[in-house]
């Protein structure tokens, strides 16, 4: 096997951009030469002047031979690297008497990312949340490196740690070359690229942690996290995959949601800065309402010495984007050196504040490496926007001066109007002064800022951009004027501290700790910080988009992926969030009355595709590359929408117990969309209701009857309805007109819908007549170069029991308590082989429900198939934005179908969790959030931990106990609680409140 093969094997999770052309070392005994070279003492140690995440200590030295003020300090700056996110393994043969002085050194609450290889490899350890010693492993290693290589392939590869982020440190005396030592020499190598020290004393290493710690107080503001659990990272530049980096590295924040674009453009960069909720006109070959794109607020020129810098053209020796989902910041870092030979270090930092909605950040640091000279930085707000359909939404722009900066007002076709003001200053003002000329044009506005830039010393600026529009109160211009005013003499770090403690506050709330799954982890981190930066906590006139706001795909529009697949999570991490994403179903309502009218029936039908006014804005057809129109039957035929969308105001209410909502909008919503369904139903001969020609979830198969999904949620939808009208509802229902006669009917419709139950075989038919539909065999399919429909033809697949997506299991999942276990069961097995995935809202809930129904194997297979959504881009097409859905089905397994949490169908006050780790996971640990009240919980083969935050009223937690029963606790608010795990169930619960 050749030496790349070898390394393509060892590091799997490293991808094509880590020096992957760099020359291989050609065998591991020329490699171990190569890393056992006597070190020269006087050896410079800039090369360790970089960021690392993963560190290895190769400890082998006598006992006696560490002096101990020296290992105190170390072991101290391992702390607080350990504590930056730094990840550290501490491998030793001979000083185990000393690991539990390093190991008490490390912060309880740091030692997560503290890993230990002990005795010769036979002795692997991990930290839990509490610091407490866990093994990671159930048997021993032969050697060290075995141990290690474990730890890199479980808790490091995973995360894409590349190799140039590894740094190990060989503490020893004498020569390295005996065979006791070799097999610490034989990994690394593997990942060539690692930085290495060798032979190190205590006080070399350091000065090397001690440079490295130095390295995030210099770098400040723009200092990329260490901890790569909770970074997405993108090195150089390729163009061919620009578009998806620009939707992977978007940031956002509600009200707008900016791509993660290159500042200074290229040829291929798509840039775009999206205005929740405002829509105009696009350009498509049949036209529908798309999402506004603003005009850029971040370009950016750099001239160096009089030649201007591009990422793609310029000399770059290195480049890299880093999102740090955290702190919500996108940054970058780059060395380029022009024709002239100066070579220049860049910074830049992108910021679309949480702590004010209209605030937008930017940041740029200078350092010439070669020379001193000037550098002529152009702050640009430029209207030459278009949108992907090539619309031009903007009719004029009035570019203008304000007291402190530039402004460009816009006023769209459709008449919306902006206001952008922007401030340029450096990124201290009580430091350094900053004057910048202004220039403007038709479309555009500057400012041109002249830096004398000095050998080696960084030179800072940063600029805040004030965003209004005349969909928010007041007057745009004065109040973008106002804000740039407030912010003129603030620093940025004074600016973004504001923007971090907002973010920090979402994630005490929503961070999702995996032990044993790094990869499911970070991918879940990932999901979370779209969702939680696409929504709009106080604005009902917004709502989150199929691709949430980072890219174009579907124009923005709102389906059911906002209700069924991402309102979950904010229901239980953000529930004013959530409420206002149902308050916009409920200002959309008339829209929906109008579609139900359009076809002649009563009530709500919400739009499948839905903008601002809640019209259908699905396009009636599309025009294929080959010229072939395609009629687009979603708009008509998917009603389950509306289903939907009532499913999730009745699990909202019940989760937060938000009465008042329920007695207004929530019941107007219930009771419209129950009227449709009421209008829709057809009494037949069997003494059945049906609903024929509809589209389910699977949208390969259209115009069938009596789809399950469509039939099982109108008939919740019905009942839900009718409960509803008698109670909280009433006011509502007399405003509406409903009598009981008609509340009667809702019931009398639900109890006779027909359900598709075989009673032979105990499988729900997904539609009627689908048992007797070909069957194909996926596997013979597989791997797919293209989806099911294309490589069958899309009559054949319409003919077949090829299912799009869950469709059944989709069912299953929302409806859990309403099926029977086999039923359950029987049919998750039926259709899953059945199911091809051509959504990306698939994997995620055959995830959960297999979770849920403990088939383990498959339930991890379709986690990390999520993760990879948008991560892995096996879908294709994340140059079109975050798959949000996807994201929402990741949080909703994660939480629901491994930690195994819901609440009680008939009791909403009783919470159960009934976990399914997977195998690998050692530990899950969750904040959830019910009915005003918020757990922490964490979640272990042994036990369940779960302390409950201040909340207006105890909650009833319930767990598997033995023989079918469960083990109850009414949690109060402040106090803590376990339980541990049985051998059939788990034990009562035991306060441990201090």
């Amino acid at each position: 096997m050749s030496s790349a093969a070898i390394r393509r094997r060892t590091c799997p999770a490293l991808g094509t951009l880590f020096a992957l052309d760099a020359p291989m070392l050609d065998s591991p005994a020329t490699q171990r030469a190569e890393m056992t070279r006597s070190p020269d003492p006087h050896q410079s140690l800039a090369q360790f002047d970089r960021l690392f995440r993963f560190i290895v200590w190769n400890w082998n030295v006598p006992t006696n031979r560490d002096e101990p003020a020296e290992l105190v300090a170390v072991a101290e700056l391992f702390d607080k690297l350990v504590g930056l996110g730094t990840r550290l393994a501490v491998v030793t043969k001979n000083n185990t008497d000393r690991l539990s002085f390093l190991i008490e050194t490390v912060k309880p609450q740091h030692r997560r990312k503290l890993f230990i290889v002990a005795d010769d490899g036979a002795v692997v350890l991990g930290f839990d949340h509490r610091g407490t010693a866990v093994a990671l492993s159930m048997h021993e290693f032969p050697n060290r490196s075995t141990a290690l290589k474990h730890i890199l392939d479980r808790e490091i590869h995973p995360l894409g740690i590349p190799p140039k982020d590894m740094l190990l440190l060989e503490h020893s005396f004498g020569s390295t070359n005996n065979s006791d030592d070799d097999d610490e020499l034989d990994l690394l190598p593997q990942c060539h690229g690692a930085v290495t020290s060798q032979k190190c004393e205590l006080a070399r290493i350091e000065r090397i942690l001690r440079r490295q710690t130095a390295l995030d107080e210099r770098l400040g503001s723009f200092a990329p996290p260490r901890d790569a659990a909770w970074v997405i990272l993108e090195s150089g530049f390729d163009m061919t995959r620009e578009h998806e980096i620009e939707s992977l590295l978007a940031i956002a924040n509600g009200y707008v949601g900016v791509r993660g674009s290159i500042a200074e453009g290229s040829d291929v960069s798509r840039p775009a800065t999206f205005l929740a909720g405002a829509f105009e006109r696009s350009s498509d070959v049949y036209p529908v309402p798309e999402l506004v794109i603003a005009p850029d607020w971040g370009r950016l020129r750099f001239t160096i010495e009089g030649e201007p810098f591009m990422a793609s053209s310029t000399t770059v020796r290195e480049h890299h984007r880093a999102l740090d989902m955290r702190r919500g910041v996108l940054l970058r870092e780059g060395l380029v050196t022009g024709t002239g030979g100066h070579t220049t270090e860049i910074r830049t930092l992108h910021v679309a504040s949480m702590a004010n909605r209209h605030l937008l950040i930017e940041a740029i640091e200078i350092i010439p490496k070669n020379y001193s000279g000037t550098v002529t930085i152009d702050a640009i707000l430029s209207g030459d926007v278009k949108s992907e359909s090539g619309g031009a939404h903007w009719n004029h722009f009035e570019p203008r001066s304000h007291r402190h900066g530039p402004m460009l007002i816009g006023t769209t076709h459709g008449g919306l109007r902006l206001a952008l003001a922007s401030h340029t200053t450096s990124f201290d003002p009580g430091i350094m002064e900053l004057n910048c000329k202004r220039e403007m044009s038709a479309t555009w506005a500057t400012e041109r800022c002249e830096l004398h830039v000095r050998l080696g010393e960084p030179t800072a600026l940063h600029r805040v951009v004030a965003l209004y529009t005349s969909r928010d109160e007041g007057d745009p211009v004065a109040r973008a004027e106002a804000l740039t005013d407030k912010l003129a003499h603030t620093s940025c770090p004074e600016v973004l501290s504001k923007h971090e403690a907002a973010w920090m506050y979402r994630w005490k709330r929503a961070n999702v700790e995996i032990d044993g799954a790094p990869k499911i982890e970070r991918a879940l981190r990932f999901a979370s910080y779209h969702l939680l930066s696409s929504v709009h906590p106080t604005d009902p006139r917004t709502s989150v988009g199929a691709r949430a706001l980072s890219g174009e795909a579907y124009r923005g529009h709102v389906f059911w992926d906002t209700e069924i697949f991402m309102q979950p999570l904010y229901v239980h991490t953000w529930p004013e969030a959530a409420r206002t994403l149902l308050q916009y179903r409920h200002r959309t309502l008339d829209g929906a009355r109008r579609k139900a009218q359009r076809l002649d029936y009563r009530g709500a039908l919400y739009a499948w595709e839905s903008a601002d006014t809640g019209d259908e804005t699905t396009p009636e057809m599309v025009l294929t590359p080959y010229g072939e129109i395609i009629p687009i039957l979603s708009g008509v035929e998917e009603q389950h929408i509306s289903a939907d969308v009532a499913y999730a105001v009745w699990s909202y209410v019940r989760a937060t117990n938000d009465i008042e909502f329920l007695r207004t909008e929530g019941a107007e919503i219930l009771l419209e969309t129950a009227r449709f369904w009421a209008s829709r139903v057809q009494a037949k001969n069997d003494g059945h209701f049906h609903i024929d020609r509809v589209i389910g979830p699977d949208e390969y198969h259209e115009s069938i009857d009596d789809n399950a999904f469509t039939n099982w949620m109108a008939r919740k939808n019905l009942r839900v309805a009718a409960m509803v009208a008698r109670g909280e509802g009433k006011d509502v229902a007399s405003t509406l007109g409903i009598d009981p006669q008609e509340i009667a009917r809702w019931e009398h419709i639900a109890s006779r819908m027909y359900l598709g139950l075989d009673e032979h075989t105990h499988v729900i038919e997904q539609h009627r007549g689908f048992f007797e539909l070909e069957y194909v065999d996926l596997q013979e399919y597989t791997p797919r170069t293209a989806p099911m429909d294309v490589l069958l033809g899309r009559q054949r697949t319409q003919a077949s029991q090829v299912v799009k997506q869950a469709d059944v299991v989709q069912l299953i999942a929302l409806l859990w308590d309403e099926i029977e276990p086999r039923v359950r069961r029987k049919s998750f097995l039926y259709y899953e082989p059945r199911t091809a995935h051509g959504s990306s809202l698939s994997p995620g809930i055959h995830a959960l429900v297999a979770a849920r129904l403990g088939l383990v194997d498959l339930a991890e297979r379709y986690l990390e198939q999520t993760a990879d959504i948008d991560l892995g881009n096996n879908m294709g097409n994340a140059a079109g934005g975050v798959h949000a859905a996807g994201m929402g089905s990741l949080w909703q397994a994660v939480v629901f179908g491994v930690a195994g949490l819901r609440q009680d169908a008939n009791d909403p006050e009783v919470l159960f969790v009934e976990p399914n780790l997977l195998p690998t996971m050692r530990r899950v640990s969750l904040p959830f959030t019910i009915r005003g009240t918020m757990l922490e919980l964490h979640i272990s083969h042994q036990a369940i931990e779960m302390s409950v935050e201040d909340g207006p009223a105890p909650i009833e937690v319930a767990v598997p106990g033995s023989s079918g029963t469960h083990q109850r606790v009414r949690a109060e608010p402040g106090r803590s609680y376990v339980t541990k795990h049985a051998k059939d169930g788990f034990s009562a619960w035991e306060e441990t409140s201090q």
